[in-house]
């Protein structure tokens, strides 16, 4: 618990006579306390003996009155031992205390996530995207950033020629009108299957029309780009994502030619023999890398340039970008340009994470080999609805519970293999487990009209709960810091266990007054930690189950 590290660095400090901070605080194995704090470095420091140090210090130390005892350990080991009720006490006021009593922080931070394409439904790649970037946005507004969640979708580019010239070739407006999702993506495949040379640059004579403004292309662009955003909205809305905004490439498109003539201006960018137009990393950083086309259309990248100074203009502080770690080289250029250009003032991060493959071979949006973020909810729901064979009222909270569970658990550094019964295991360290321990312990409160309190000694198995129960606070700084919901979610699984633990091994109801009401109040905190640990997830905290 940070408070207790702050009040023992605080005393630490004073005897020893140079600075200690919170980090020189350890957290030992259960046996040796409470907390430690390796005295070797302040012996260095002043040219003393560090176990005699440490047993000096140990005695002024244990007339504390919130430490039981401490002990000198190894070469010189402060393990300190905490007064079991003052840590319950201390754990109490900042479970009940705003925003868990966490630092807030300051600053206007915009969090771009999600981001799909026109014409093409979000697959189980756009799932982990979402589950990280929700999460992210949630925790941040906690820890006191201004946050704006952005969906700054990909509605700008050769793709969206391609789309317009599959539907003028091949389309329906009556097969549109009735599912125009469908028949986009439909459209989209069958372009990549079948066309030739002929049909590609055609498909490219589309996409310049439409950043020439040609009054078919555009209207046809505007009818596809409206029909993906209000189908992408029943998705987020069945998610429980909200954005503060969406905006897209489309945007910035303008503004984009314009950085790409002011870098040629100003000798940041080279224009090729072939009228094309790239950045030279001279220092071979990075492999060089075309910001416009000798058509004179723009790409992800000059767009990328525009967008990240519209939102330094804007007075964003921090600009984070959840992206696949298949664009970490993207954004290394983008920030290498952006610093040539000047731009700053504004902290822009890659909050990269690993890919999402499936069992039996990598996905393809253009070949038609995915699974569809519809598709993968519907299974989860479906198999909710009877786990162990129980008919669960609430599946579709159950079900979601279980996807963002499976998705932020894993560090976001690493890949994710997909495979059905790994994200449909309900069982142990999954979100309905989360769900179901949350709800366990409500029930045991609905049983009785007694308030607790933290009265009398605690126990082993109490006080384990208590000190597991005292981390949250740290874990959620973690992620914030860390930008790693994975701090979270696998807290909260450590967290349900101990509560299991607890549940199996101490009675709370019918049992003396002052154990009763201190039981009662650890549950009553655990329920409070996981509520609000839940919410941070994206995971629905449930009333029955």
């Amino acid at each position: 618990m940070k408070k207790i590290k702050e009040k023992l660095a605080e005393q630490l400090e004073k005897e020893l006579e140079i600075d200690v901070s919170v980090n020189d605080i350890e957290i030992p194995e259960p046996e040796h306390g409470d907390f430690a704090y390796p005295a070797m470095k302040a012996a260095s420091q002043r040219g003393e003996n560090p176990r005699e140090l440490a047993e000096e210090v140990a005695e002024a130390l244990e007339e504390t009155e919130y430490v039981n005892r401490v002990e000198v350990a190894g070469p010189g080991y402060l393990n300190f031992f905490i007064d079991r009720t003052f840590f319950a006490e201390e754990l109490e006021k900042i479970v009940e205390s705003d925003r868990m009593s966490i630092k807030q922080r300051e600053g206007k931070m915009c969090i771009d996530f999600s981001a799909p394409n026109l014409a093409k439904p979000m697959h189980i790649g756009h799932m982990r995207n979402n589950c990280i970037g929700d999460s992210l946005q949630r925790i941040m507004r906690f820890v006191g950033y201004d946050v704006t969640a952005e969906n700054y979708i990909g509605d700008w580019g050769t793709k969206h020629g391609q789309v317009i010239y599959a539907f003028k070739k091949w389309g329906s407006m009556e097969e549109f009108k009735e599912n125009p999702m469908d028949h986009m993506y439909e459209l989209y495949v069958k372009l990549h299957d079948e066309a030739d040379e002929d049909d590609k640059q055609k498909a490219r004579d589309w996409s310049r029309k439409i950043e020439e403004g040609d009054e078919e292309a555009v209207e046809l662009w505007e009818m596809f780009r409206e029909a993906t955003i209000k189908y992408n909205e029943k998705e987020y809305e069945r998610m429980g994502i909200e954005f503060d905004r969406t905006t897209g490439e489309s945007v910035v498109a303008e503004k984009a030619k314009d950085k790409v003539k002011e870098g040629l201006e100003r000798g940041i960018f080279k224009k090729d023999g072939d009228g094309s137009i790239f950045i030279d990393f001279e220092d071979e950083k990075f492999p060089n890398t075309v910001v416009q086309r000798d058509d004179g259309s723009t790409l992800y990248l000059s767009r990328d340039i525009a967008n990240l100074e519209k939102r330094k203009e804007e007075g964003f502080d921090h600009n984070l970008y959840v992206v696949a770690n298949e664009q970490d080289l993207h954004f290394q250029q983008l920030f290498e340009i952006c610093e040539e250009f000047g731009i700053e003032g504004i902290q822009s991060e890659h909050v990269s994470y690993g890919m999402v493959h499936l069992r039996d071979g990598s996905m393809s949006s253009s070949k038609g080999n995915i699974i569809t973020l519809k598709e993968l909810i519907d299974k989860s729901v479906e198999k909710a609805s009877k786990i162990e064979g129980r008919d669960i009222d609430n599946a579709e909270e159950v079900g979601l519970g279980a996807i963002r569970y499976a998705n932020l658990s894993v560090s976001r550094n690493k890949d994710i293999e997909f495979d059905w019964e790994n994200v449909m295991d309900f069982e142990g360290d999954s979100g309905p487990y989360l769900q179901y321990s949350n709800v366990r312990a409500k029930s045991i409160l609905d049983e009785t009209d007694k308030e607790g309190k933290i009265v009398g000694e605690l126990n082993d198995q109490e006080y384990i709960m208590v000190k597991k129960l005292a981390e949250f606070s740290e874990k959620v700084e973690n992620a914030a810091d860390q930008r790693e919901p994975a701090k979270i979610a696998n807290y909260l699984s450590e967290l349900s266990e101990e509560f299991n633990s607890f549940y199996h091994s101490c009675q709370v109801i019918g049992v003396d007054e002052k154990t009763e009401k201190r039981r009662l109040k650890i549950v009553e905190m655990f329920v409070d930690v996981t509520d609000q640990g839940l919410e941070l997830l994206g995971i629905e905290p449930l009333e029955e189950m």
